[in-house]
């Protein structure tokens, strides 16, 4: 018998306020959602709710919150693996985070839902159950932290949600998905080659995200350094090229003793050096920026969170996987 303990926090608990019409977050139990699972006769669930807030409005407090009801519960020795539910907003964001403190050894699987428990179509009660399902699953104790959605197993580095409203609404970019889950049946295809976790006992520090466009300056940079924040990530284009105000907002962010990571736009492909010019990788290298290789702009911002949480030096050479 498996025992999966179901930690709730987000919107695949909604539910339609009669008046206006709309989805309200947290109003239906995971006792409740669970009692309408088809799970096989040796799974064994408990739910124990750790936050009841709309993911969009999730903060990095939040974020501690739920690494230290996880590790509790990965403590019990009863408990086989974790379930957590979450909103699909931020999904891809916590179970990243997620990724970086909590280490291997049992299974960590995130899910939401596109449509609501009462919505024609809905996907809560199919992905709960696949992630329950995938848990307790020896196979997904190797993968750690892991997002299940719409059958696809997907490592948290690569997720992004793509669709604001298809229940196939997350992918695994250029690396796909994991596995699937069938049924009762888990097929786990791949396995991460890297998997860094870090110890953080401290809260998160602040970390903002700036994105570069066309004709794109420096007073966004210039407002960040005015407000002391410890890291910046700029969001350039192509392989990590902005402008020369940009490149000059970014030296001032690091001569302030910011910790900058530069990430691009693209979907596919790393920053790296293919121009010399003063507002490219080249320059914000020289100046003491970080590159931040194939990182989207938010994993990188994370990444760097929790790196300065852990007193750990950053380098470029931590954003290459």
């Amino acid at each position: 018998m498996s025992h999966i303990k179901l930690l709730t926090t987000g919107t695949i608990a909604s539910k339609r306020d009669p008046k206006t019409g709309l989805q309200q977050t947290g109003l239906i139990s995971g006792e409740e959602l669970a009692e309408k699972l088809d799970l096989h006769e040796d799974i064994n669930i408990s739910v124990e709710e750790i936050i009841k807030v709309s993911s969009s409005a999730i903060t990095f407090e939040n974020l501690m919150t739920i690494k230290d009801a996880v590790l509790r519960a990965l403590s019990e020795d009863d408990v086989d693996g974790i379930v957590i539910t979450h909103g699909t907003d931020t999904l891809e964001e916590t179970s990243y985070f997620l990724s970086q403190v909590i280490p291997a050894g049992k299974a960590v699987v995130l899910t939401g839902s596109q449509r609501g428990p009462e919505l024609v179509g809905t996907d809560a009660y199919a992905n709960l159950q696949d992630a329950i399902t995938l848990a307790a699953d020896a196979g997904a104790a190797k993968i750690g932290v892991s997002v299940l959605f719409n059958s696809k197993i997907f490592m948290p580095r690569f997720v992004k949600k793509v669709s604001a409203m298809n229940v196939d609404g997350f992918s695994g970019g250029g690396t796909g998905y994991l596995g699937l889950v069938d049924g009762h049946d888990v097929k786990i295809y791949q396995y991460a080659a890297h998997n860094y976790t870090y110890e953080v006992e401290s809260e998160l520090p602040e970390v903002d995200i700036i994105k570069c466009a066309l004709g794109t300056d420096a007073k966004f940079i210039d407002c960040a350094i005015d407000h002391k924040v410890a890291g910046l990530v700029i969001e350039t284009m192509g392989r990590g090229h902005a402008n020369d105000l940009v490149a000059a907002g970014v030296k001032r962010a690091v001569d302030a003793g910011i910790k900058v990571v530069i990430t691009s736009a693209s979907d596919e492909g790393d920053v790296k050096v293919a121009y010399d010019f003063s507002g490219g990788i080249s320059q914000f290298e020289k100046d003491g920026a970080i590159n931040g290789g194939s990182y989207d702009s938010k994993k990188a911002r994370l990444k760097l969170a929790v790196m300065l949480a852990a007193g750990e030096e950053v380098t470029a050479e931590h954003f290459k996987y």
